[in-house]
Formats: C-alpha cells, structure tokens, sequence
C-alpha cells in the first residue's frame, strides 16, 4: 500500500497555506501539554505550526515526521523566529525508535489518518504506547467518513511565494466505503520567469475512522481510552462530526 507523500513543493505550497497554527487547536494542545520539564513528542509534527509554539511557550517538546523536507522547513521556521533548533527525528511512525519516553504524544489535525494500512497502524500504535512514561496520553485526532471529499472530482489551488512564484495543485481522489480509504494524486506546478513550470507529484492516501473503529485500535494496541470527543474540545461528538479527538492512556 503507497504512503501519502510530503515533498517539497508540497511543502511549500503547505506552509503558504497555513503559516500560524489555528487558535482552537493550538489551545487544545495547550490545554494537555503536562508543565514544568515534562517531556513531549508531536508525532507527525510536519512543518512545525504546532511545535514551534509549544517551543516558544518553553515546553519540553520533540518532534517526528517521515517527510524529510517538512522537518527541513520546521528547522528553517525556527531559526526565523529566534527559536532553540528543535530536535527532530526523521522517522516513519511505525518504526518510531527515540531512547527517550514522554509524558505525552499528540498527533494533530487529523494526520494519523495518513497511516492507512491496519498492520502500520497496529504498529505506529504499539510504538506509541512504548514511547510512553507510565500513566502517559497519547491525544491525537482522527477523521471519520463524513470528511471524505467526493470521488472522482478534479479541484485546484493556488498559492503566490514572497518571490512572486506561483503554486498550483491539481488533485483528485477515490473513497473506498468498505475499507474507509481514500486515495488519490496531487499534481503541483511551480511557475517562474525562468522557463517552464518545475512538476512534482504526490500520491495521497489516509484512513478515515469511525468512533468504534479508532477505539478497537487503540485498545488492541493496550491502551486505556480516556475520552472521545468534538474535535479541540471536551464536547461529545455527534454522527455529523469530521474530526473527532481521542485521548488514551498508557
């Protein structure tokens, strides 16, 4: 099964999008992240939105993401803004190996959804819970079925670089209802004054979760659940929700 790919227009195009972490979320975070030194890992941290600010806010926090060039932006974004250089790990969730524990993991926005085939999730699971000091919490945020965008449908962006560049992305995707997967292809083309557009492809998948569905996981796994709920809040979920947030202890 491919994996969701990260490249570096991707990259780009991801930072021009979304250059600051969303209020809600972040506070979200805020509101989970243990005081003092307690250690903490953002799992498939990307660029950074949400562990710089952490950073900033003096919390003991790492990172881990398999894309090489979004942990290249995060170091960049860091030096930027006058930040410590993070530590970072340039690892696949599933063969998550850091000799250290943390107080807490958070996985944000929806991204443990890019792990997609049942047997990397049971590992990126168990890694997790290894990962954890005793009575530590994984939180992170799944998204379920009713995010899925529609089958078949071509659709575009495009993003304007501090240079003048443009970024375009053409994408278009596939939902599979009985396995719950979505899958597709981003095409994005970065157009300058010299000569033609630079392309680059990325394949795209993720996992969309039902409630049940993430809970058996977790549970597999051996963790004890905490709580699901909306998405960035203590509120219930409802059938209508896109996101949900899940809190689990080792």
């Amino acid at each position: 099964m491919s994996i969701a790919e990260y490249k570096r227009l991707l990259t780009q195009a991801y930072d021009l999008d979304k250059p600051e972490a969303p209020a809600e979320e972040l506070a979200h975070y805020r509101r989970h992240t243990p005081g003092g030194d307690a250690p903490v890992l953002e799992a498939m941290c990307g660029s950074g939105r949400f562990l710089l600010a952490l950073l900033a806010d003096g919390v003991a926090i790492e990172g881990c993401d398999a894309s090489a060039p979004m942990l290249e932006a995060c170091r960049q974004r860091a030096r930027e803004r006058g930040l410590a250089e993070p530590t970072l790990h340039h690892q696949l969730l599933q063969d998550l190996a850091i000799p250290r524990r943390f107080d807490l993991v958070f996985c944000g926005g929806g991204s443990f959804g890019l792990i997609a085939d049942i047997g990397d999730v049971q590992r990126a699971l168990t890694a997790l819970r290894e990962h954890l000091l005793p009575g530590g919490r994984l939180l992170l945020e799944v998204e379920t079925p009713a995010a899925a965008a529609r089958t078949g449908v071509w659709t575009g962006r495009s993003w304007t670089r501090a240079d003048g560049a443009t970024i375009t992305l053409r994408m278009i995707t596939a939902f599979d209802r009985d396995t719950a997967i979505e899958t597709g292809v981003g095409i994005y083309e970065l157009f300058t004054n010299d000569g033609p557009p630079e392309v680059e492809i990325n394949n795209w998948i993720r996992k969309l979760w039902t409630p049940d569905g993430i809970e058996a996981v977790l549970r597999q796994a051996g963790f004890e659940l905490v709580q699901l709920t909306r998405a960035f809040s203590n509120e219930p979920y409802d059938t209508s929700s896109d996101m949900i947030s899940v809190l689990a202890m080792r």
